[in-house]
């Protein structure tokens, strides 16, 4: 621990000697001054825990100085203690308090009196010092905790991108190997097996990279209008398959008229319900699952909705132990529901966290080992207005492959661009019925030289290639005068730095890895049909 500094101003030599005697200690550094000038000289170069200070000095006075002193911002906080002959000068003592005086000692002084008062602020000094080295441990130990998020998210973001590359290829190629021979059961359910547990890795590595985002705070959200009714009946949908396979029945039960238009943030909506819901299919054998859905409207000064989906199963249901271990990442109820059920154990922790970023709120309602549990779901959903309201007529869309089969791209001239030939190869094969003609590139610069030499309506590219990746190959083909629709293909789910160019660059849209046949032919369609 360092010595306490401590400043005594005085312009009589003895007096600086005197009270240096009286203070002295093996834990105090004592420095003198006779005069403003000197003391100003010190403070600057000196961090003093205290100093003593006479009223009367010639020239600069005591009190004069001390306003100098507290007029730098820096020392604001520095304790000064007035030594001074003025007993019961009424106006000296005012003063010396009106200029920031913590104290004052008179003459002649009480040498306990002063011992005691100067060690009081020494060991404030020492709680001063020890407090700022626990502050600058506690900085240091936020820095490496901030550069191990970084680094953590640029491995997730790495490890992202080197398993959706081949994941993509896997999904792809499973799809078209069932459109080979549809009329083989052993084939369909081969590729349809290949399919199913694809998507089970993709789901959990989105289940951990949205952790990820969670953890460090970079939770992205997009509010954006949507319909509430075609998102009720969106999740029905995707999930009533689930619970026929399962045998069981799946019931929605929704005011048949509500505000349609809010503002918020759908896709994670969807998300929330697609894990809570799926959850309750997925933890109950038999009966059914209802979900009850409720508008709560607020007066009309509040432009907000209480959207509440209570969802309520006829599963296994949780004791009061395991009822406690809900909500935690990587957790289930115990060992034997994941052996049972599968499962990463992210669902729950990442919708809680999803909706309480919405402003919202998921919680347990009540549970019964046997007999099942009810979670509740509530949303704030601000409603749309007349005005933002788009009233624009929906673009016609593509319903289903058998529409996307009847359309064509005749006479369209497509660039692919990927380093992996098997992403290629799906490309060819994705495109090979559609009547578009297109041309492959490895890399960024044979990209380049195949835009100097054909005129493309369309590009596909891949961002992340060796040599020239996919925003540098875009910046130049932007630059060359091409003004077409260039669609970046990327097997990276997380937004980093990075990523945040792609708006730059001039890409028209950022489609991620792995894609589908349809997704793919749907945006292709969108851009040239």
């Amino acid at each position: 621990m360092n010595k306490t500094k401590i400043l005594i101003v005085d312009d009589y030599r003895e007096n600086i000697r005197a009270l240096s005697e009286l203070i002295a200690a093996p834990d105090i550094e004592i420095y003198s001054a006779m005069n403003a000038d000197q003391a100003l000289e010190h403070i600057a170069h000196n961090e003093f825990g205290l100093v003593l200070l006479d009223v009367q000095m010639p020239g600069t006075s005591g009190l004069e100085l001390a306003k100098i002193i507290r007029s730098v911002k820096k020392y604001v906080s520095l304790p000064i203690i007035f030594v001074t002959a003025h007993h019961r000068d009424s106006d000296v003592i005012f003063q010396s308090y009106q200029t920031g005086a913590v104290d004052l000692l008179f003459k002649p002084l009480d040498a306990y009196m002063v011992r005691a008062k100067v060690q009081m602020f020494v060991e404030l000094a020492r709680q001063k010092e020890l407090l700022q080295q626990h502050v600058a441990e506690l900085e240091h130990l936020r820095i490496e905790a901030d550069a191990a998020n970084v680094i953590k998210s640029q491995f997730l973001a790495n490890m992202s991108h080197e398993i959706r590359t081949p994941l993509a290829a896997v999904l792809g190629f499973s799809e078209l190997i069932s459109k080979i021979n549809p009329e083989n059961k052993e084939t369909k359910e081969l590729s349809s097996g290949i399919e199913r547990n694809g998507k089970l890795l993709l789901r959990l590595i989105d289940d951990i990279l949205d952790l990820s985002r969670i953890e460090a705070n970079r939770l992205e959200l997009e509010n954006t209008q949507f319909d509430l009714a075609d998102l009720i009946r969106d999740v029905e949908s995707t999930l009533s398959f689930r619970a026929k396979e399962k045998g069981l029945t799946l019931k929605f039960n929704a005011p048949k008229k509500f505000q349609n238009h809010y503002i918020s943030d759908s896709t994670r909506i969807k998300q929330i319900l697609l894990n809570i819901v799926g959850n309750a299919i997925k933890f109950t054998s038999h009966g059914g699952v209802d979900v009850d859905i409720t508008i709560e409207n607020n007066s009309n000064e509040n432009k907000k909705d209480n959207f509440l989906i209570k969802v309520n199963d006829q599963g296994i249901g949780l004791t009061e132990e395991q009822q406690q271990r809900l909500f935690q990442p990587f957790g289930q109820a115990d060992p034997s529901t994941r052996r049972q059920f599968g499962g990463s154990g992210l669902g729950l922790v990442i919708s809680r966290q999803l909706a309480k970023a919405l402003g919202g709120e998921i919680n347990l309602l009540n549970s019964t080992p046997g007999v099942g549990s009810t979670f509740l779901i509530s949303l704030p959903l601000e409603r749309a207005t007349d005005s933002n309201i788009n009233k624009e007529p929906a673009k016609k869309m593509v319903e289903n492959l058998q529409q996307l089969e009847n359309l064509k791209l005749t006479d369209k001239r497509i660039l692919a661009v990927d380093d992996s030939p098997d992403n290629l190869t799906l490309i060819s094969f994705f495109l090979k019925n559609s009547g578009a003609e297109v041309h492959f590139a490895e890399n960024g610069i044979d990209a380049i030289d195949e835009v100097k030499k054909n005129d493309f309506d369309l590009i596909l590219i891949d961002v992340q290639m060796p040599g020239m990746d996919g925003h540098e190959a875009t910046d130049k083909i932007r630059k060359m005068g091409f003004t077409k629709p260039i669609l970046a293909l990327t097997a990276h789910a997380i937004r980093t730095e990075y990523d945040d160019e792609y708006e730059k660059v001039g890409y028209n849209k950022i489609l991620t890895k792995p894609i589908s046949r349809t997704a793919l032919l749907k945006e292709l369609y969108g851009y040239l049909g």
